[in-house]
């Protein structure tokens, strides 16, 4: 029976933080339950870790190699080849791989069989590894001047009016108002670089947090009859309820009107679209003299060519958040798509070699790894990517 303690040693393992004691406890339990009763358990923890082992590359290698002998592709019959999508699937196959890796490393573990393991020659990776991104920003004041967030100390940051700015010891940028708010507003930016994420408390109590490349400046007092901020790249907004005083986003031409909600908008400049995605609450999207109003679940679509506003129903909203949970998400997603958010958290230029294709993916990866963890994956479908540098190739 899968209990809350198997639980809580399977999410130790996948963390890479068990004890020797509780890998034996672990390993006791995978040799005295059927293998239906281990591969449930162990896929509900799969889906927030990247399984670790001790066995060696070549063994875990040899192991998917048998596990996934080829990719499926999924092609339409009525459309000629060379126009069908090519669907590739990531996620399911790797939970299954992850399982048997798991549970064949731990039962070598337990027969003891570590230094036979560690005698094995460990080949070299394959491809160089590049870390994954992390709370890195920088907080532009009123006065021009600028705090590196990443590298400034917990505490207090600076005050401008009647607020101060802190950082707390979780590592969030919290804006605090004692007394009247200022009457004339002084604006602050906060900036996320490529590799950067953020999250930061506005003076109304509203939550913000930054993916990478993007940026939000807001005033250090809300005051008047509104509230209003303005964005590039990709942020999700947690309002602070005021129905006296609305709360309203813009990013570039688009105007996102808000009373109290949770929202995703993604707003990068090489998109072809800004995505406005609803999860609790209502917002009205504006462009161009156009409106729309969204309910949770929908997703507003603004193009700069047509100024067009296009609601979408049914979107996954785990997906449009998948980034803020740590994770990457695909659902038909092309190359060229996953490789800009790629780009973007691990701080890398992406060249091609050849046409990208036409082969979409679904999958869902955690963004904690390096990025060769990633490319290994997405590799499986049959893409090669080499790393020169700060550079990815890919071949299709």
């Amino acid at each position: 029976m899968y209990t809350e303690r198997i639980k809580y040693l399977t999410g130790k393992f996948f963390a890479g933080n068990c004890s020797e004691a509780e890998k034996q406890e672990l390993a006791v339990w995978i040799k005295q339950n059927p293998d239906e009763v281990i591969t449930e358990a162990l896929e509900k923890e799969w889906n927030g870790f990247e399984s670790e082992t001790k066995m060696p590359v070549q063994v875990s290698d040899r192991i998917l190699g048998n596990i996934i002998p080829a990719v499926p592709e999924e092609t339409s019959e009525e459309t000629a080849e060379n126009d069908t999508p090519v669907r590739r699937y990531l996620w399911p196959k790797m939970a299954a791989a992850a399982v048997i890796i798991l549970t064949i490393g731990l039962y070598w573990w337990s027969r003891g069989d570590q230094n036979r393991l560690a005698q094995q020659p460990v080949p070299k990776p394959e491809l160089a590894d590049i870390p994954p991104g992390g709370n890195k920003a920088m907080l532009t004041l009123g006065d021009g001047s600028s705090i590196m967030l990443d590298s400034a100390k917990n505490g207090s940051l600076a005050s401008q009016g009647n607020t101060s700015i802190t950082k707390s010891a979780a590592g969030e940028l919290v804006y605090n108002i004692s007394g009247n708010a200022d009457k004339a507003a002084v604006f602050n930016t906060i900036t996320t670089p490529k590799g950067g994420q953020y999250h930061i408390v506005l003076p109304d109590g509203s939550r913000v947090w930054l993916n990478a490349a993007s940026s939000l400046k807001f005033p250090t007092a809300f005051s008047g009859k509104e509230r209003s901020v303005e964005i590039t790249g990709e942020v999700y907004f947690e309002v602070a309820h005021n129905a006296k005083m609305p709360f309203f986003v813009k990013a570039g031409e688009t105007r996102i009107a808000v009373l109290g909600t949770h929202f995703n908008v993604m707003a990068y400049a090489d998109e072809k679209a800004i995505k406005t995605t609803l999860m609790e609450g209502s917002v009205k999207v504006s462009r161009a003299g156009k409106s729309a109003m969204l309910a949770p679940g929908q997703q507003a679509r603004v193009t700069a060519v047509s100024d067009r506003i296009v609601v979408a129903s049914g979107v996954d909203t785990e997906k449009e958040m998948a980034w803020k949970n740590g994770y990457f998400q695909f659902e038909d997603d092309n190359l060229e798509n996953i490789m800009r958010q790629i780009s973007r958290w691990y701080d890398v230029e992406v060249t091609y070699e050849g046409n990208p294709g036409k082969e979409t993916f679904t999958g869902k990866l955690p963004r904690c790894g390096n990025v060769s963890r990633v490319l290994k994956i997405l590799s499986l479908s049959g893409v090669k990517f080499r790393i020169e540098g700060k550079s990815i190739i890919v071949t299709p």
